[in-house]
């Protein structure tokens, strides 16, 4: 056991470096954005998904094909979105069969199925701030997926909006007691081109506050934090924000291809109207921290999300 442990280590760190020189030396797109799915069981408020029509989804033949010949194309990461994608199973199930790490973003209601992935789970809030986002009762049902024995401890993705701005540190804490949440990311909420935000979109001179206000509380909970120097250099507007908070110079123009569910290509993970001049995705935040910074734990962080352990004990 320890034998193999030490060798799945191994693999996660050559998968890391070999997508590092990728980044860095080459033009080879690493990682497919897939939404493998047109349907959802929530409406959030801060979601753009519910209020547009969508591309009828592939069938599950087909959808396989597309990640086999993505896979063919060198991409080793695969990041499965929705709609909800716990609602296609065999999806996620074939995903983590063909590339070296898949990570399934998810609501959470539809539990943790059996399947060697890493899964980030929406949650916005404590109780009554993520159920005024979700829909009552939302809380309870997916932290007691979360307490079920599953294959692998989820992480917490929390994006940062008006309406729950103020409860992130009562999250930290929630998320540090939780013996069954590996960790927590951030993300802050990216409006719409030509559409009213309704209020959710935090100014990105107050964004720099909240920003802050994280690395003073990663002292305390820097055990749980997917967010560290490296990271916040990235979303400070004194910082890095400005070299890739537009199409042209997004991070995932270069590492990533992303799909519609109909198998279409889109321009992001977040749509193809993602205003990216206010653009809050921190997954390119962690991969910038990490593959520009020199952060060491920024490399630490961005490693772990696509870590492919085996079941914990």
């Amino acid at each position: 056991m320890e034998a193999k442990l030490k060798n799945d280590k191994s693999d996660e760190l050559r998968m890391f470096f070999l997508n590092f020189y990728r980044f860095v030396f080459t033009d080879t797109k690493m990682i497919m954005a897939l939404n493998i799915t047109d349907r959802c069981n929530l409406k959030c408020t801060h979601c753009y998904w519910w209020r547009e029509e969508h591309p009828p989804q592939l069938d599950d033949d087909a959808m396989i094909a597309l990640m086999k010949e993505q896979r063919k194309a060198g991409k080793n990461i695969a990041l499965l979105y929705g709609g909800e994608p716990g609602l296609r199973p065999k999806i996620i199930k074939a995903a983590s069969e063909l590339f070296e790490a898949t990570v399934v973003y998810t609501n959470g209601m539809v539990g943790f199925p059996d399947i060697e992935v890493t899964w980030m789970v929406s949650l916005d809030g404590t109780r009554e701030i993520h159920d005024s986002i979700r829909g009552k009762g939302v809380y309870d049902k997916v932290m007691k997926n979360i307490e079920r024995d599953t294959f692998r401890k989820p992480v917490v993705h929390f994006t940062i909006t008006r309406q729950n701005q103020h409860n992130i540190e009562d999250m930290l804490k929630m998320v540090s007691d939780n013996k069954r949440i590996r960790g927590i990311g951030f993300s802050f909420f990216t409006p719409e081109q030509g559409k009213h935000d309704n209020g959710l979109f935090i100014p990105l001179d107050e964004r720099d506050k909240i920003v802050d206000e994280l690395m003073e509380l990663r002292k305390t909970y820097w055990r749980v934090m997917g967010f560290n120097k490296g990271t916040a250099n990235q979303f400070r507007t004194t910082g890095a924000y400005s070299k890739w908070n537009s199409l042209e110079k997004c991070t995932v123009t270069k590492m990533v291809d992303c799909f519609n569910a109909d198998g279409t290509p889109i321009t992001c993970i977040y749509g193809n109207n993602a205003d990216c001049s206010r653009c809050g995705c921190g997954g390119i935040a962690a991969y910038r921290g990490a593959f520009k910074s020199w952060s060491p734990m920024a490399l630490f962080t961005a490693a772990a999300m696509v870590a492919s352990k085996k079941k914990e004990a």
